[in-house]
């Protein structure tokens, strides 16, 4: 008996797999027409037991699930009907190919339908690229025109709240599966670009994988972990796909599930609370832009300060980019320890003076001492976790943990203090750590490790290895 899943019947992904937009054989091409016209056919029986006359991004699941039982019938049937039969391989290559050719995505269905696809580049109709195990590749796939891919940006909009076309742009959206996608339109860009960035959250869901990965040495892991039972305060910097977003959604991972959290985001990326599960007691906020008549609005900031409302042990901004970051620091110190933002920075130093420059941007902080506004930050913020893209010779990029620094809670030259704890050395290609000491931790940072039980000494005897001495 066959087993009632694709999966088991195409088997795990394998790295010989044909890659999307390569061709079929002659016999996997008379099935995909089979198959195809099954799938084509029961979509317009559905069409039209509906109003809507017309696919919309929300029908994927079902049609995933469609093309799912049409391969198992044809599996069925092939042997019978003397059909041809298929391999692993060209079954895998077949249900993406005829998932692509009905969904609304339109031939970027097959590349998302892809695990190994990290990333997808369009620049216009002509140029697809993928970002696959770090490496940027041609992706084998076109589209008509500039007109199909518009229309494959307005259907995964918010129906009615936003449009894309001249007079709007640049947009960004949320996928089903929750990758992001951005677009921008002619004459802003040049050609038309969209930018996916898919989030693969089985692939990192605790510190251990991203050691696993190379992103991390499992000495840091240790001193991670021992933060956030320690609640600690904890900003993550790096560049645009350094990683920040999928090492704050591991983080809050390690926390209890009795304590309550709340995640705010201008776009939902952390999905750390999933239709499928995932960490209980979490409530998602999402940010909002105007509608075409310009009302509706909902801010970051906006939703912080609602956040403080219901009742959080620990709050998460997505994203630090304005006057918000006052907000994620005062959150900071009214009984919320252990909570946490990201922002754009290029060294753990860089890190804390963006985020004096962003508290600054504040309205209620124009004409504050900017002295103030440095020990605000000192003594607020506890962990700086700097992470950028390494991309190793083979032209392979890696994210990995940079810098970890811890701050000291000190003012010097207008600016707060951070002692450098460990950093990622590019020559040699391996972390090098400060021999840590008992007395070398900041007061606030060992008052709050102590009350939650950490086993200081044992931590210190762990980091002060001569092995791991910068």
């Amino acid at each position: 008996m066959i087993d009632t899943t694709v999966d088991a019947l195409v088997g795990a992904p394998d790295p010989s797999d044909a890659a999307p937009g390569a061709g079929l054989t002659r016999p996997a091409e008379h099935a995909e027409r089979l198959v195809l016209a099954a799938v084509q056919s029961e979509i317009t029986a559905a069409l039209g037991r509906r109003a809507g006359t017309r696919l919309v991004a929300q029908d994927r699941s079902w049609i995933r699930e469609l093309v799912d039982e049409q391969l198992r019938q044809y599996h069925s049937r092939a042997p019978l009907e003397g059909l041809p039969v298929l391999s692993r391989v060209e079954y895998r290559t077949l249900g993406r190919r005829v998932f692509a050719r009905v969904t609304p995505l339109g031939p970027l269905g097959e590349l998302l339908a892809d695990p190994e696809v990290e990333e997808i580049l369009v620049n216009g109709p002509k140029e697809v690229l993928v970002v696959r195990d770090g490496r940027q590749m041609a992706a084998g796939i076109e589209f008509d025109d500039e007109e199909q891919l518009v229309d494959l940006v307005q259907q995964h909009l918010d129906h009615g709240s936003t449009h894309f076309d001249r007079a709007s742009p640049m947009v960004t959206a949320t996928l089903e599966d929750g990758s992001r996608m951005n677009a921008v339109l002619p004459p802003v860009a040049a050609p038309l670009a969209i930018t996916i960035r898919k989030h693969h959250l089985a692939r990192f869901t605790t510190l251990d994988d991203l050691v696993a990965a190379g992103g991390m040495p499992w000495e840091l892991m240790i001193l991670l972990r021992a933060a956030v039972r320690g609640r600690l305060n904890i900003v993550i910097s790096g560049g645009t796909g350094s990683g920040k977003t999928t090492l704050l959604r591991v983080l809050i991972n390690e926390i209890p599930a009795n304590e309550r959290v709340i995640t705010i985001e201008d776009q939902r990326e952390l999905h750390v609370r999933t239709r499928e599960g995932g960490r209980p007691n979490c409530i998602s906020l999402e940010a909002r832009e105007a509608n075409v008549e310009g009302q509706g609005a909902i801010t970051i900031q906006q939703l912080v300060r609602n956040a403080l409302r219901q009742r959080p042990d620990r709050i998460f901004v997505g994203e630090s980019r304005g006057p918000e970051a006052l907000d994620v620091i005062d959150a900071m110190g009214t009984g919320h320890d252990g909570s946490g933002t990201t922002l754009h920075a290029n060294s753990v130093r860089d890190t804390v003076h963006r985020l004096n420059t962003l508290i600054r941007r504040h309205p209620a902080q124009a004409r504050a001492d900017p002295a103030a506004i440095a020990h605000e930050v000192a003594a607020k913020v506890d962990l700086v976790i700097h992470l950028r893209r390494h991309r190793d010779p083979t032209g392979r990029d890696r994210r990995l943990v940079d810098q970890v620094a811890l701050v000291t809670g000190a003012v010097e030259c207008g600016w707060p203090v951070v002692e450098e704890v460990c950093r990622h050395d590019r020559g040699r290609g391996r972390w090098r750590w400060r021999r840590l000491r008992l007395d070398d931790l900041p007061a606030k940072v060992g008052d709050k490790l102590r009350t939650a039980d950490v086993d200081l000494d044992a931590l210190a005897r762990h980091l002060s290895d001569p092995a791991l001495a910068l």
